[in-house]
């Protein structure tokens, strides 16, 4: 049989592992042969036809790690081997990305479980959840803190939380900010306020500042795309009822309040046509940064042109002129 994970690709690999653990923890003697990274067709269809002949085998393939940068006939390749075995193979298989027609072709082969991104009010549930798991006695909105700062940085939030998990006693909001000590994260909100404000040059030096601190620019950019999706969504509410309030916005998106009035007063002023480049700038972005490209140009390259962006779409100032001198 094939249990196949897809969506989010930290979720969807973790719940996979697990599901290797849990079957490693009721069966002692189960081979198991794992397949990423360098992944070569005839050795998954040797390994899928081995549990005929020497006992139980368990086959884990993480097709994400195998196809990072593309080989689309090698994915298809391997697929199709899967397909082959899955009458009698027995295997786990990571494909995050899976499209729309391979999800079909999954769910027809075997068992697939899709996993959503939590975004928003169910990024909170999903952090409270976490911290329920882990075992993390909390007093306060704990889970909105860490959405304030991580956005939706799932691996980071679930080291935290299993940060939180170690210390002693109740974990209040301000503790778990301290403990995280995320300058990127923190720095998000003033970078934010720099590109909404039209002011490249602070922009700029904020991100470098950031990566001279050390912080990875995939993450910066992670904060940062987050940030702006919470200022297009509260842009699309203000268009819609301009005369809403910052904290009717935050319970109708199920966000805390303090990033969504930050991102409201960003969100001012700003039309749809604006809104589409500047998300459309920020995905372009993290595409680049994931794909190969040097993080740090893209990073800083996107900041200027978001800024700009802004710039372009704010009114230019009324100058104040004194009275003319008779």
């Amino acid at each position: 049989m094939l249990q196949v994970f897809a969506g989010d690709p930290f979720l969807a690999r973790r719940s996979a592992l697990r599901a290797l653990a849990e079957r490693r923890s009721t069966d002692a003697g189960l081979e198991v042969v794992r397949l990423g990274e360098g992944l070569e067709v005839d050795r998954l269809r040797e390994a899928l036809g081995q549990g005929g002949l020497f006992g139980a085998v368990l086959v884990f393939v993480d097709l994400d790690e195998a196809y990072a940068g593309g080989a689309n006939v090698e994915r298809t390749a391997a697929i199709d081997a899967l397909a082959a075995a899955a009458a009698s193979a027995d295997a786990i298989v990571v494909d995050a990305a899976a499209t729309p027609a391979r999800q079909r072709r999954w769910r027809d082969l075997g068992r697939l479980e899709m996993l959503a991104t939590p975004r928003y009010a169910q990024l909170q549930r999903w952090i409270a959840q976490e911290l329920r798991e882990a075992g993390v006695a909390v007093r306060g909105d704990v889970a909105g803190a860490l959405a304030d700062l991580f956005g939706d940085d799932l691996p980071g939030i679930a080291g935290e939380v299993e940060k939180l998990a170690l210390l002693d006693g109740a974990v209040t909001p301000e503790r778990a900010r301290e403990v995280a000590q995320r300058p990127a994260a923190r720095s998000a909100f003033d970078l934010v306020d720099a590109i909404a404000a039209g002011d490249a040059a602070a922009a700029l030096r904020i991100a470098r500042g950031l990566t001279d601190l050390g912080e990875a620019p995939v993450r910066v950019m992670a904060a940062l795309t987050w940030q702006l999706d919470l200022v297009a969504r509260c842009a699309a509410l203000a268009l819609r009822d301009p005369a809403m309030a910052p904290e009717l916005a935050a319970r109708e998106l199920g966000t805390s309040p303090y990033p969504t009035r930050k991102a409201w007063s960003a969100a001012a002023g700003l039309d749809e046509a604006t809104l589409a480049e500047v998300v459309a700038r920020a995905v372009d972005a993290d595409v680049a940064m994931k794909t190969g490209r040097d993080a740090v140009w893209a990073l800083e390259s996107a900041v200027l042109d978001l800024a700009r962006q802004f710039a372009a779409a704010r009114p230019a100032p009324r100058s104040r002129q004194g009275p003319k001198a008779r």
